[in-house]
């Protein structure tokens, strides 16, 4: 029913996929969260240890634009590690297997700001890193 997906195969997983399957995706992706021997075969959302609706979500809408690309001949295209989406990508490649958690999106995950100074430090710096992600999102996405 959707274009371009005439051969497109599908999997439903349980609600939570077995912890085996998680690992070895894990310990099979590449730097796009392909599978290191298909290229065309993504990974995404619970199956890689993401948490949260809106982490599953990236995560898929990101693996669907990368298999685009690469279908197209394209390398694939990773956001920014500034980025909220980046910063998820970058911490599913590069955590210590030995030490990986399941990870929700969060400001720990992005690139450290410059400290804002003054009584609301804290607030201005999470307001000038969702600024910088925004900017840095923005122009990514149009070049894709």
């Amino acid at each position: 029913m959707i274009p371009g997906l005439e051969q497109g195969e599908f999997l439903r997983l349980r609600k939570h996929p077995p912890e085996r399957l998680r690992e070895q995706s894990r310990r099979a992706s590449g730097p796009a969260l392909t599978a290191k021997d298909d290229d065309l075969l993504f990974f995404a959302g619970p199956v890689h240890r993401c948490r949260g609706y809106t982490e599953s979500l990236g995560t898929g809408l990101l693996a669907g634009i990368n298999l685009a690309r690469r279908l197209r001949g394209l390398p694939s295209a990773m956001p920014p590690v500034t980025t909220m989406l980046g910063g998820l990508y970058r911490y599913l490649r590069e955590a210590d297997p030995r030490h990986f958690q399941p990870m929700n999106a969060n400001f720990g995950l992005l690139d450290p700001i410059e400290k804002a100074k003054g009584r609301d430090g804290k607030e201005a710096r999470k307001q000038a890193l969702v600024e910088r992600a925004l900017a840095d999102f923005q122009t990514w996405s149009s070049q894709l």
